[in-house]
């Protein structure tokens, strides 16, 4: 079981250094627009669309396996210590399921769309020039998925792993 905990790791890490390459990136580009636009009066075909269709849907989404993993979405814990450590698990399970199922959901709803996106060949025009966005449909599958994953790979965890003290 080690193993899966292993590798659900360094893929959730994976992608959350993806996604800090891909905010280095998008800085990289935005600037260069800004300093193109404002020395030479010349832009960077298609920045904006760049941006709103490729950085900002992959930097939102690939690091979303990662917060799961690391336990850091928005929680509240109002009667969480009326159940005591064992009833505690047994609630992060099935709050685990609970995830897993709408991720699940969510997973099979935006590959049903990225396929379709992908048959049309779908694009946005920029500059006379057809830019192809269908890819980035396929983000959000990968990113659900991943937090599937996840979410599963947390249940057995909550009872074999040892409580983290804060210390």
């Amino acid at each position: 079981m080690n193993w899966l905990f292993k590798l659900t790791d360094r893929t959730t890490a994976g992608l959350a250094l993806l996604g800090t390459l891909g905010v280095a990136a998008m800085m990289v580009h935005v600037t260069l627009d800004v300093i193109a636009r404002t020395l030479w009066s010349v832009s960077i075909p298609a920045t904006l669309e760049i941006v709103t269709r490729y950085y900002m849907i992959t930097l939102a989404l690939l690091p979303l396996g990662w917060v799961e993993w690391k336990r850091q979405m928005i929680t509240v814990e109002l009667f969480t210590g009326l159940f005591g450590q064992q009833g505690v698990k047994i609630i992060d399970a099935l709050v685990a399921i609970l995830s897993a199922v709408v991720y699940i959901a969510f997973t099979q709803a935006t590959w049903i769309k990225a396929v379709e996106q992908y048959e049309l060949g779908a694009y946005v025009m920029s500059l006379n020039f057809p830019m192809p966005v269908w890819p980035t449909y396929f983000v959000l599958p990968l990113a659900f998925a991943l937090a599937t994953l996840v979410s599963v790979v947390r249940i057995p965890q909550l009872f074999i792993t040892p409580p983290k003290t804060d210390s």
